[in-house]
């Protein structure tokens, strides 16, 4: 097609030409219903016809008009609002209204997202009827449909006859796509959004496999729409071979339903997801109801989340899960956590205040004996609030804060049943200044009263009042230094002085069992994570801090230890800190622009032995990403851990060539000398086709979990199956 004319010519054919050969003809009414022809007839994506007012342009390389018809020919082009259609030759006649168009023939709307090409059309009177030939139907840039000859009916259907439609770019050396639907007749209802296939015949690289008298789908524009999914074939070493075939189904425009059956040769199964979106929040319901060779009568689970702003800054949340045996989550790849918690939570987070609220119900699925389940507490509260305050006539910042606790077990056994209420109230104080040759000087005074009332624990009273005080001093001294490259340089030397001491009766440790000891915590009195445990005594840390910002990397190292004037019993062994002097605390990072990225830290003792390691290792490229992990930890009994955990993990992904890509997880127990998980996937992905294969394998071996191997399959086909992807023009 060539070029359409300069500013210059249109203008020159618009005000000489064009009301010259128009004389004693409307110019106006020609024009607005020419366009309004085009566009209600041809594109029925688009709104009706504009107002009289919008403003009409027609460009053409020459124009005449004989009093009855007007011919313009040559790069033609025209413009109403936001529409814009180009053709070879318009012919209208003013006295019957017939509107006949030579192509090639291009008609487009802004904002909307069909574009329809054709070589000839023919519209009626109506302006709402026409037959385009050799036409082809371009919908959202994905979905392309091509036919001999185009209906338009009552300027909403599209008719197509002896058509083919595709999402797959055909290229010239390339003509046959790699699937293809053929059918009779293809009917396009623009505002339904649905396109119906007559006589379809599926074709895969122009190979029949599948014909269907009727078929519907919904256009690439249609967001929600009742129909199938993808779906995929499973084969699973616990639930046998099978597939499932998802079914979305909408309630409306603020709720779904997806029903997706699973069938098998070892379980019958029916999934379901329900969604809805409310006004001041969401909520999604997911859950499944299975028949299977593994346990006798019926097995389910149900997982239900939300979160709604209930006003003044308040939000409300859930998240419930259930299931009927611990086994059978993990038997159909739903969760493989040790336990399975429900939440309900309440949250505010001001400038100057925090309130953070949730009540929890927890069960393990570690084990199934029954005597250990009814020893950990399946009852959780916890409720923190905090507000902050600026006193003029007191310098720093003060806070204050109330928090309250709960935990309640099945036993009625002493010890084993042991159940509690904690209510606490705190108040803090910090403050800083820099003075001398930069030295930073930041001090903490804070005050806190805990009030319990616990029940089955003889060892202890059942009403207990403690206070504890302490104050901390940090003194730090950051030189900063720039190199020759343009580099800024850290280098931070750390002391910090403590004092603690609580008083009142003594509290069995719930909530203060696990102990993280790293470079956040290396220069505070708070590391146990909750008030059941409180550090007393004199304590020194001392420690070192470097880091180096450069425009292509960036990496730091902290050293630090912990000192105590007498042993601290309330720490476990693997923590790092249950002796007068801590171990050492090494932590590294490092983050190159070259896609590197490397973290570690590590608890030792004077004989370099180590207490606790985990290392990442991450390189990640545009084709490629490749990533490490190594953790270690002493066995601790205090911490339910009767062995060492030494465990190696790999993961990585990887462009195999244009649209193919591959996924790879390993992890491996050196203590058991066994692998614990092995997983691969590859995917294919381009405009109109999605194909994926994995395999994991699943290596525990408990009372309740066997090894399990699970292999899944599932394609899906252009707009339907994925994002838009570029175009490949081959497998």
């Amino acid at each position: 097609m060539s070029a359409a004319p300069s500013h210059a010519s249109a203008a020159r054919l618009l005000k000489g030409t064009l009301p010259r050969l128009l004389s004693g003809v409307s110019r106006r009414a020609c024009q607005v219903a020419l366009v309004a022809a085009l566009s209600q007839a041809v594109l029925p994506h688009a709104t009706q016809a504009q107002e009289a007012s919008t403003s009409t342009a027609l460009l053409a390389n020459g124009v005449t008009f004989d009093g009855e018809l007007l011919v313009a020919t040559g790069d033609v082009e025209v413009l109403q609002g936001d529409r814009r259609l180009t053709a070879s030759r318009i012919t209208y006649n003013q006295t019957t209204g017939a509107l006949s168009i030579d192509g090639p023939i291009r008609l487009t709307q802004n904002g909307t997202e069909a574009v329809i090409l054709a070589s000839a059309a023919e519209l009626d009177t109506e302006l709402q009827n026409g037959i385009l030939t050799s036409a082809r139907m371009v919908i959202d840039r994905q979905m392309q449909l091509a036919a001999a000859r185009l209906d338009v009916v009552d300027g909403r259907y599209i008719r197509m006859q002896k058509s083919v439609a595709s999402t797959c770019e055909v290229c010239a050396d390339r003509p046959v796509p790699l699937w293809e639907i053929r059918a009779q007749e293809i009917i396009h209802d623009s505002e339904a959004r649905q396109l119906y296939f007559t006589n379809a015949q599926f074709r895969l690289m122009n190979v029949p496999v599948l014909w269907l008298p009727h078929l519907r789908v919904p256009d690439p524009t249609l967001k929600r729409a009742n129909g199938f999914l993808v779906p995929e074939i499973r084969t699973d070493s616990t639930l046998g071979t099978g597939i499932v075939v998802p079914y979305f189904i909408t309630l409306g425009d603020h709720r779904d339903l997806t029903v997706s059956p699973y069938i098998a040769t070892k379980t019958t199964t029916l999934n379901l997801r329900y969604r809805q979106a409310f006004s001041n929040g969401d909520l999604e319901l997911n859950g499944a109801v299975s028949s299977d060779d593994t346990r006798d009568g019926l097995r389910a689970y149900l997982y239900a989340q939300g979160q709604w702003d209930i006003g003044r800054g308040l939000k409300f949340g859930v998240d419930l899960r259930a299931a009927s045996d611990i086994a059978y989550l993990a038997d159909y790849g739903i969760d493989d956590g040790d336990y399975l918690t429900s939440k309900v939570t309440l949250t505010r987070y001001w400038a100057d205040e925090a309130l953070d609220a949730q009540l929890a119900y927890s069960r393990s699925l570690r084990a199934s004996d029954v005597v250990i389940e009814d020893k950990l507490p399946f009852i959780l509260g916890e409720f923190s609030y905090e507000r902050f305050l600026t006193v003029p006539q007191l310098p720093g910042r003060l806070s204050f804060g109330l928090s309250a606790s709960t935990s309640y077990r099945d036993s009625e056994d002493d010890i084993d049943g042991y159940d509690v209420v904690r209510l606490g109230a705190e108040t803090r104080w910090r403050g800083g200044a820099v003075f001398g040759p930069g030295l930073k000087l930041d001090s903490t005074a804070a005050l806190m009263a805990d009030a319990y009332i616990q029940q089955q624990y003889s060892a202890y009273e059942n009403k207990v009042i403690r206070l504890t005080g302490e104050a901390e001093t940090r003194l730090s001294w950051p030189l900063l230094r720039r190199t020759a490259s343009g580099a800024s340089q850290l280098l931070e030397p750390m002391l910090q002085l403590g004092w603690s001491d609580t008083s009142g009766g003594a509290v069995p440790n719930t909530d203060s069992r696990f102990v993280e000891f790293d470079e956040g915590n290396l220069l505070t009195l708070a590391r146990f994570p909750g008030a059941d445990r409180r550090e007393t005594g004199l304590t020194a840390a001392a420690g070192l801090h470097f880091a180096h910002f450069g425009q292509h990397s960036e990496y730091g190292l902290t050293l630090g230890r912990v000192l105590y004037l007498e042993d601290i019993a309330a720490y476990t062994e693997s923590s790092g800190l249950d002796s007068r002097q801590s171990d050492w605390l090494l932590a590294a990072t490092m983050q190159f622009d070259t896609g590197l990225a490397f973290t570690s830290r590590a608890l030792f003792d004077d004989k370099i032995e180590v207490t606790k390691w985990e290392t990442r290792l991450d390189y990640m490229r545009p084709r490629y990403s490749l990533g490490t992990s190594y953790a270690y930890v002493i066995a601790d009994a205090l911490e339910e851990r009767d062995t060492n955990l030494n465990e190696f993990g790999f993961d990585g992904a990887v462009k195999i060539a244009q649209n193919w890509s591959a996924t790879a997880q390993y992890l491996y127990d050196f203590s058991e000398d066994t692998e614990t998980r092995v997983g691969f996937g590859l995917e294919f992905q381009n405009e109109c086709s999605r194909f994926n294969l994995g395999l994991t394998r699943r290596y525990w071996n408990t009372d309740d979990l066997d090894p399990t191997t699970r292999l899944s399959f599932s394609v899906g086909f252009g707009a339907f199956a994925a994002e838009q992807q570029a175009g490949s023009c081959a497998f």
